[in-house]
């Protein structure tokens, strides 16, 4: 865990200038574009060849190497601390508290008092999120401060929210929970005095939230062991994959899901040609929406 730690302290800090190269070939591009594929999934199209030109130059000049291929080379010789940096580098970490309002006014106002009525008839007090491509932790912390806003007696519950992603630098951000204030621009007064503390010009959060959730490491394409998650939120990930690897995502949420758990996806993501044998229920309300896991049948 401290070469992991390390790591991360290296990509929080690290400056990364880039030099004048020669342009991307063609050749050089796709071998690249490949190899993000096989490593993550991702699936960058002809179009971002300027973007991961951009970020492969920057890796080279961070490590004096000269050329395109001489930094393949370095990055498939079982390098895999710079694998783990250039993967960081080639996805993309925009977010914010309470992205897309409407998700989270469902998720607060309709799926978790379905969760809460149904937990607590069934004297279930397990109440388990995973943040899926949690990025910074904005979204992680935003599903905390509705779980503790909803369950008075939050310290008696079993609340785990289990916060992954693949990108090194910004689960160390999101462990430090340190924000400036436009990320924090749809937060709600009374969660700002609530559950932050002002430091400077940024915003801590509390230790009451931090506790309620832990960022782990995890490359979607690969299994990570979770099950009994009750709710799971990835969203603005999946628009990144080709659709057969979306579909063995989208298996892998079912698996994970408790019957009758839900799924939040980006608002441009859909199930739609994604699942074909009745596994999701589809809900809409007041422009939010989610997925919910079907029970099994028998017979």
């Amino acid at each position: 865990m401290g070469t992991v730690m390390g790591t991360v302290m290296a990509m929080v800090t690290a400056t990364t200038g880039a030099t004048d190269r020669c342009p991307m070939t063609d050749d050089e591009f796709k071998i690249f574009r490949n190899l993000v594929h096989k490593e993550c999934g991702i699936s960058l199209s002809e179009a971002r060849k300027d973007f991961l030109r951009t970020k492969v130059e920057k890796r080279l000049s961070a490590l004096n190497i000269g050329s395109f291929f001489q930094y393949y080379k370095y990055l498939t010789e079982k390098n895999q601390e710079e694998m783990l940096i250039f993967l960081d580098s080639v996805t993309i970490n925009e977010t914010y508290f309470f992205r897309n309002l409407p998700q989270f006014e469902m998720f607060g106002e309709k799926v978790l008092p379905d969760l809460l009525e149904r937990k607590r008839r069934a004297r279930d007090y397990r109440l388990h999120v995973w943040s899926a491509g949690c990025s910074t932790g904005e979204e992680a912390y935003s599903i905390a401060i509705q779980l503790a806003d909803a369950i008075p007696d939050v310290q008696l519950w079993d609340v785990r929210i289990i916060a992954s992603d693949i990108s090194l630098r910004c689960l160390g951000l999101a462990n430090i929970g340190r924000y400036c204030a436009d990320k924090l621009r749809d937060v709600p007064s009374k969660y700002l005095s609530r559950y932050f503390r002002r430091d400077g010009e940024h915003y801590l959060v509390s230790d009451s939230l931090k506790k309620m959730v832990t960022f782990d490491y995890h490359n979607l394409q690969h299994e990570n062991g979770l099950e009994n998650m009750d709710v799971i939120f990835c969203r603005n990930v999946m628009i990144y994959y080709e659709i057969a690897e979306q579909k063995r995502l989208v298996g892998r949420f079912a698996k994970a899901l408790n019957h009758e758990g839900y799924l939040f996806l980006g608002h441009a993501e859909t199930l739609q040609g994604i699942t074909t044998n009745g596994d999701f229920k589809f809900h809409c309300w007041n422009k939010g929406t989610a997925y919910q896991r079907l029970r099994e049948t028998h017979g």
